[in-house]
């Protein structure tokens, strides 16, 4: 081989090390973006382990600049939140969204999104979930298997051992203050069979 063939393979050798080593970036790049929330030094459910009581939804105190629970939490809403753990039982979270800028948001203990609804402009929005670990989805046959009849139940069931139920509420001025307070004050989180009870 004399050394022009060897000059002209050369670009070609260099273009495949660059194309490897590209993939290689945006291969690295993916999986560290992925691993960032696992290793990341505490999670936002270890943050509010103090703060919020657990199987209870809280309304928190208007966010302030430096008395942010989470990062990002905005002025301009108010919140009510869920440390849930339905290890011991299924957990169910009942809210009303009334309006536009309501929303409610589930995540996992690790900060995976398991759950999201946002109310409809004009429409009044009322959420039932029940959260419970993936072995205890099968309650045995329905009573209408049995031919008994019973009322709807318009819950939806997600499997979720522990994680954060966070209500958000947009902050419409003081005139609907206490309103939407009292809103969020409504709503329930609680082991199912005491959130029946109380209702």
């Amino acid at each position: 081989m004399t050394a022009s063939e060897l000059l002209a393979r050369l670009p070609r050798v260099k273009l495949r090390v660059i194309a490897a080593a590209l993939v290689a970036v945006v291969i690295l790049h993916i999986l560290a973006t992925l691993a960032a929330p696992r290793l990341a030094p505490s999670t936002a459910y270890s943050r509010l382990a103090d703060l919020l009581p657990v199987n209870s939804m809280k309304l928190l105190p208007v966010i302030a600049p430096g008395a942010q629970p989470l990062p990002f939490m905005g002025p301009d809403s108010r919140y009510a939140m869920c440390r849930f753990d339905s290890t011991k039982g299924p957990v169910q979270i009942t809210a009303n969204l009334p309006g536009a800028g309501w929303s409610l948001s589930v995540f996992s203990d690790k900060g995976d999104s398991i759950y999201a609804a946002v109310a409809q402009p004009g429409r009044r929005t009322e959420v039932s979930l029940v959260l419970s670990t993936s072995d205890e989805r099968f309650a045995g046959l329905t009573p209408q298997a049995s031919g008994q009849s019973v009322k709807e139940d318009r819950s939806l069931s997600l499997p979720a051992k522990r994680g954060v139920a966070i209500l958000r509420a947009p902050d419409q001025g003081m005139a609907y203050r206490a309103i939407n307070e009292a809103e969020l004050k409504r709503s329930v989180c609680g082991v199912r069979g005491a959130v029946a009870a109380a209702r």
